[in-house]
């Protein structure tokens, strides 16, 4: 359960919380903040870190502290919202960050005119949030697991950047339906809280074309 890699084990961060288990006493806030803050330093996402932490308390047999748990997620938001990103991934949403994305669309538009037509890009545009500059992590982590679950298997590719989720996927009758299918799991989080959204879809051209300037809004014939 968790910790995906057996070498993210053998750091101090971990053999303080180790130890304070194995000795009985509760975990220190100071000993949590800091795992949490290796683990975003690390490019692991908060929920990937929170579930590592989780996975801890069942190994030892012991209940879940949740004053712990806070106290790391307190050490991963500190460093994530200033670390640069240490992989393809994101470490909010688990999606790929903005830099791959865009070398995927660039890879995708220049494989020659077999290709045209191939794939397309879809966006579902989510309202922002009312009192705050950027939606909490914790829904951003749901957000992320939502978007991937949903698109398994299509061969898609999926960003998230400005209260809205970047779908470059492979064209096809399944694939449209899956991302519908995507929209409105989206659209249920958190009791609606990013409801409603809107999904556009934009063809990808092919290179040396000129990109399309008029989106096709979900609902349209998308051919």
């Amino acid at each position: 359960m968790g910790w995906r890699f057996r070498a993210d084990w053998f750091v101090p961060e971990v053999r303080t919380i180790v130890t304070s288990l194995a000795t009985g006493t509760a975990i220190p806030a100071c000993r949590a903040k800091l795992l949490g803050a290796a683990r975003a330093t690390n490019g692991v996402g908060i929920n990937e870190a929170m579930n590592d932490l989780r996975a801890l308390f069942v190994a030892a047999e012991q209940p879940v502290d949740i004053d712990a748990l806070q106290s790391l997620a307190e050490g991963w938001a500190e460093v994530a919202e200033a670390a640069a990103p240490v992989s393809c991934t994101d470490v909010y949403t688990g999606l790929v960050t903005h830099a791959h994305f865009q070398r995927r669309i660039h890879e995708v538009s220049t494989l020659g005119p077999e290709s045209t037509g191939s794939h397309a890009l879809a966006i579902i545009r989510l309202p922002g949030p009312r009192h705050s500059r950027g939606h909490c992590w914790t829904l951003l982590a749901r957000l992320g697991e939502a978007v991937k679950g949903q698109l398994h298997g299509t061969g898609s590719m999926a960003m998230y950047q400005n209260s809205a989720v970047h779908i470059l996927f492979p064209l096809g009758e399944r694939n449209l339906s899956r991302l519908l299918g995507c929209k409105a799991v989206l659209e249920a989080l958190e009791d609606g809280t990013l409801s409603p959204a809107r999904m556009m879809f934009y063809p990808l051209p092919a290179a040396g074309a000129p990109a399309s300037a008029t989106p096709i809004v979900a609902g349209q014939d998308p051919r």
